[in-house]
């Protein structure tokens, strides 16, 4: 699945499905989170999704995706199919994400998707990471 970032569209969240399938952009606004630089962070997803989890980190030129998750349809745990550096982010509670000792290229807004295995891409609220 491809992804887009448009910068005139920040502010909205993005509803999309697999190859071939329509997007849905609904505006949003994003939650707040202060971190103290060095500190470790734990980010919920408020999607609920029965077959994949994605996160993905904007910041001021890029989208990017950090982690996606996946389980089979009989399984309630969820399996690591990507993550884009170990050392510096983790899985919390099958949904979530950790962000080892936070630094200012961390900074920006991140955004959790997840959908169900005959479903389109929905993305939560973005959330939004300071330093305190």
């Amino acid at each position: 699945m491809e992804q887009y970032y448009i910068p005139s569209l920040q502010g909205f969240r993005v509803v999309c499905g697999g190859t071939f399938r329509p997007c849905l952009l609904q505006r949003t606004s994003a939650g707040l989170r202060s971190v103290h630089p060095g500190d470790n962070i734990t980010l919920h997803c408020d999607v609920t999704a029965e077959y994949e989890i994605s996160w993905y980190h904007q910041s001021s030129e890029e989208m990017k995706l950090l982690m996606s998750a996946g389980r089979s349809n009989r399984g309630k745990q969820y399996f690591l199919n990507h993550i884009v550096d170990e050392d510096h982010y983790e899985v919390a509670d099958n949904t979530g994400l950790v962000i080892i000792g936070v630094n200012e290229t961390d900074l920006g807004l991140y955004y959790c998707g997840g959908r169900n295995q005959t479903s389109f891409l929905r993305f939560g609220r973005a959330i939004r990471l300071n330093f305190a």
